[in-house]
């Protein structure tokens, strides 16, 4: 599987995620998914506090999921680790959750379910705009210092907040964030339920460009949207894959999917992968799975090669 340098290390370019683990992913076929992304050479495993079981909703099981995996497998050391942390409650979006004790709290709560003294990537889940940088910055530092992380991310952050806060850490000598985690797909999403998702736009691109920031992308294989479009045709799509993704918009991109597919010979859901790692920053696809061959298959994406061109042709942000 290919990889690309993130914190000196060699991360691969395909993350499994695992926002089921713990709800509708039981813990054995969990732990049946990480064996299998491992084994095709994967190293990139990518959790957060709030991921698990949606329905009760009970924080961290997914992590301790994860954390246990690793400590009988006896592979920390071999994972680059990503969780993410200063989530609102679920039932109140709105209200922010990144004070000092919120990050801190939280952070202590995911080593403790992930079984580990660090990670290797700490990301904030949500912003809250009324909190200054200068507060939220401070207190990342505080993390690295105490050893808790290697590096920091956000998620769902609009780029002017990004660059607001990596401004204010260059010029008071803090960490900078080092990564950005938004929605991004080869699909454009047509219907947000979540408004405060934050979706690639022209203007995230271009930031990821001019800043070279790594790209974690959630949600990037669009609920299998092209594969299943391929296989079953308008007609077979899964109601939330049509309500989301079926437009002329990406009617159109799934042509151009399928004329790169006869000059690569490719399957349609590693091109669509490959679209994400093939960028002109580094970029990282996260994707989940609901049985075993899907994840067999993230060998063949993690490997994919498409040429600029071939990326521009499916779909160009400027």
């Amino acid at each position: 599987m290919r990889t690309h340098l993130l914190g000196g290390r060699a991360v691969s370019v395909i993350g499994l995620g695992t926002s089921e683990f713990g709800g509708t992913c039981p813990e054995a076929l969990g732990r049946e998914f990480m064996d299998e992304y491992v084994a095709l050479g994967g190293n990139l495993i990518d959790t957060a506090r709030v991921y698990g079981d949606f329905v009760t909703p009970r924080n961290g099981e997914s992590e301790k999921i994860v954390g246990r995996w690793m400590e009988e497998r006896h592979n920390r050391a071999n994972i680059f680790l990503s969780t993410k942390g200063a989530h609102p409650p679920l039932n109140a979006m709105t209200q922010g959750r990144l004070s000092r004790d919120d990050i801190r709290g939280d952070m202590a709560a995911s080593l403790e379910a992930l079984r580990t003294d660090h990670v290797d990537i700490y990301w904030l889940h949500r912003d809250d705009e009324s909190r200054p940088v200068s507060d939220i910055m401070e207190t990342m530092q505080g993390l690295i210092e105490d050893g808790y992380t290697k590096l920091i991310g956000v998620s769902n952050w609009h780029p002017r907040r990004i660059l607001e806060a990596n401004r204010f850490a260059r010029v008071h000598a803090l960490t900078p964030f080092c990564a950005n985690q938004p929605q991004f797909s080869l699909a454009r999403q047509i219907n947000v339920e979540d408004p405060t998702l934050t979706p690639m736009d022209a203007e995230t691109w271009q930031m990821q460009l001019d800043t070279q920031l790594a790209c974690f992308c959630f949600s990037s294989q669009a609920k299998g949207f092209f594969s299943k479009l391929d296989a079953l045709g308008e007609a077979g799509l899964p109601d939330k894959a049509r309500r989301r993704f079926l437009s002329d918009e990406n009617r159109a991109v799934y042509a151009r999917v399928k004329q790169v597919q006869q000059e690569t010979n490719l399957s349609v859901g590693a091109i669509a992968l490959a679209y994400l790692t093939c960028q002109p920053f580094p970029t990282f696809a996260l994707a989940g799975a609901t049985r075993v061959e899907q994840v067999r298959a993230l060998k063949e994406a993690g490997d994919a090669v498409i040429t600029p061109a071939q990326r521009e042709a499916l779909r160009a942000w400027l």
